[in-house]
């Protein structure tokens, strides 16, 4: 098995200043991060202050950290008009930093109809709001084409884009610089978790080809409610996710692990290091 490529999101470590970013990131023996410019550095993205968020970017790929993702957490159906725009503002000054920085992707889930609330909404998997993502989306088009970046999509299983098929055919209709990140806990809940291998399979069998990053978490039920938990101690098992990643020959693809900090982030990436010995 190749050498993982093992990250965090950068707003999951406890200091934000780039210097910091860099201690904490080597400390962890993180190979690089996602970053959402917004949640780590916000008054400089509050002011658009671009020469500060580039330099800030350059600090950390100077020091050996690069960034394999920049991350947008915008919703694509959100229905104020006003709002939608200001995210795809945001889309668009991150398409900018890729494009200045020279990072390969920029990405976002798909949202809901819930607006503010990404969470499940009757209408969520339907036609109308597929459109909506749709559209959205292909206004990035000509700006991803110029900065020559790709756009990531992840599905979730609560939100629009929701499967391996619904988003087959979204990067179908939206063609080139549209890609894939792979959260498999995203896909997942109640109903399907003791079916993750089939789930798994499935994703990587129509998708293995334009997946750029994973996404790895894990966690129990309680009642209905996912809580989060470490690699090492939830219903998925990272083991088995790893050999068959291996066998579709796609361990050099980064890993971002996600929604942990402190020891417990320091625990799961050791585990990971641990299982691709």
């Amino acid at each position: 098995m190749n050498r993982l490529k093992i990250g965090a999101r950068a707003h999951d470590l406890a200091d934000q200043t780039p210097q910091a970013l860099i201690a904490q990131a080597h400390e962890l023996g993180l190979d690089g991060l996602q970053l959402a410019v917004h949640k780590s550095w916000p008054e400089a993205y509050q002011a658009r202050d671009i020469h500060a968020l580039t330099t800030h970017i350059q600090q950390l790929q100077e020091a050996g950290l690069p960034l394999f993702l920049l991350a947008s957490y915008f919703n694509p159906a959100h229905s104020d008009a006003d709002v939608l725009g200001r995210e795809l503002a945001r889309v668009r000054l991150n398409i900018e930093l890729a494009q200045r920085c020279h990072i390969g992707a920029v990405g976002s889930q798909a949202g809901s109809l819930n607006d503010d609330d990404w969470t499940r909404h009757p209408d969520n998997h339907g036609a109308a709001a597929f459109h909506k993502v749709e559209q959205t989306l292909a206004q990035l088009k000509p700006d991803l084409a110029q900065a020559g970046c790709d756009f990531l999509v992840e599905a979730v299983c609560d939100h629009i884009i929701h499967d391996a098929r619904s988003l087959t055919r979204l990067n179908a209709r939206l063609g080139e610089h549209f890609l894939v990140t792979l959260d498999l806990a995203n896909l997942l809940d109640a109903d399907n978790v003791a079916d993750w291998r089939e789930i798994l399979a499935d994703f990587l069998d129509q998708h293995g080809e334009r997946i750029r990053l994973f996404h790895f978490k894990n966690f129990i039920l309680a009642g209905r409610d996912k809580v989060s938990v470490g690699l090492a101690q939830g219903l998925i098992d990272y083991a088995e996710v790893l050999v068959m990643l291996a066998q579709c020959q796609l361990t050099h693809i980064p890993i971002i692990v996600e929604e942990l900090t402190g020891d417990a982030l320091r625990e799961s990436v050791a585990y990971l290091r641990h299982l691709s010995r």
